[in-house]
């Protein structure tokens, strides 16, 4: 469905900075809303390396490099930081009306016509400002997270609170597959999973790659991954198998290859592979279900998200678990071997909820006019 309207509008899309699975999601609606005609004009508030916006939209739209989300403060890729994330809010907290006045001032002069925010809470009190309309688009809150985290530490009581009082000012939130309490929003519609799929054939992707007759081909999807020398010799000795990799992380192990620089989307690497090894983050795992590729993956803390992730994995995917002193050691073949002895399976759901929200934005912006 084509959404006709006459007016091209000018949304202001917040993307929070916690990882790229935030980003990859947002800018797959963005990619559908650019297609339509009159496309609106969108500007990304975000302070997301630049490469990632390019690769996913293959244009560069207008970027403000404003960061008015903490998401969690990460010790690396797998392990966060509680006391500076809690540290971090309170410093944002303190400057809470300043920031907003700030905000709403750059939402008028930029003649915004409505918000879009994944999915940070602030970004609804500044829409409350300028008064525009704001959609939020997200599998969770984080008012669901810290209180997950927090547990009864009353430090965090007000903070709470305060991204509570954010969310309540959503207009109406998209609601993402395998999702968590997002109760603190007060009007929800559920769409179908933001994915990304391949058009490319397996059989070209994997000439491009270089992959030889068989020879297994494995994704490392990390932004960083510390391995020790033992770890990337005994990666480096596994035999018949070749890893990929992309920036930021830096996989100096025998066999592995980057990708950088290849006309490939990252999405075409993921369904050209055996299997992708990796801990469950939502980009990630979307891509996986969405082209029906394996994963062996690791953990990840005591993150809320990850056993609704891992429970849509298992439930739809050949998925193989590798703890993470098994990871860092190097140990991956017995999780490779484990893996292909398993009958792949072809995951039942819908991947076109890039397309469904875009429709929805633009529907209820023209209905806000109408």
């Amino acid at each position: 469905m084509t959404v006709r309207h006459q007016k091209r509008y000018n949304i202001a899309w917040y993307i929070t900075p916690h990882g790229f699975g935030h980003a990859v999601r947002s800018l797959e609606v963005i990619h559908h809303l650019l297609q339509m005609d009159p496309k609106p004009n969108i500007i990304i508030v975000s302070d997301l390396p630049q490469f990632l916006i390019e690769q996913n939209l293959g244009c560069s739209p207008a970027v403000r490099r404003k960061r008015i989300d903490i998401g969690l403060v990460q010790k690396d890729n797998l392990r966060y930081d509680l006391d500076a994330t809690r540290t971090a809010l309170e410093t944002l907290h303190d400057s809470h009306a300043a920031l907003i006045r700030e905000e709403a001032m750059f939402l008028k002069d930029s003649k915004v016509d409505g918000i879009v925010s994944d999915i940070g809470f602030l970004p609804f009190y500044a829409a409350l400002e300028a008064g525009l309309p704001a959609l939020g688009c997200s599998n969770f809150t984080w008012d669901w997270i810290y209180e997950s985290l927090a547990g009864s530490d009353r430090r965090w009581h007000d903070l709470i609170d305060w991204c509570r009082g954010g969310y309540a000012l959503c207009d109406l939130l998209l609601r993402l597959p395998m999702h968590g309490d997002c109760s603190s929003c007060l009007r929800i519609e559920d769409i179908p999973l933001v994915a990304r799929r391949s058009n490319r054939k397996r059989e070209e992707i994997r000439d491009l790659l270089g992959c030889k007759t068989g020879q297994d081909a494995y994704l490392v999807s990390f932004t960083e991954l510390d391995l020790g020398v033992r770890a990337r010799d005994r990666i480096g000795q596994i035999k018949d198998a070749v890893f990929f990799y992309k920036r930021p992380l830096k996989l100096d192990v025998a066999g592995a290859r980057s990708v950088d620089g290849m006309d490939l989307a990252y999405v075409d690497v993921v369904a050209a592979v055996d299997a992708v090894i990796t801990k469950p983050g939502y980009g990630i795992v979307s891509d996986c279900l969405a082209n029906g590729v394996p994963l062996i993956y690791s953990d990840r803390g005591a993150f809320p998200e990850y056993e609704i992730l891992v429970r849509e994995m298992e439930s739809q995917l050949t998925a193989v678990y590798m703890s993470s002193s098994e990871l860092y050691e190097g140990n991956w073949e017995p999780f490779m071997k484990r893996m292909r002895a398993l009958p792949r399976r072809i995951p039942n759901l819908r991947t076109d909820g890039g397309r469904v929200c875009a429709e929805r934005i633009m529907r209820w912006l023209f209905q806000k006019d109408g």
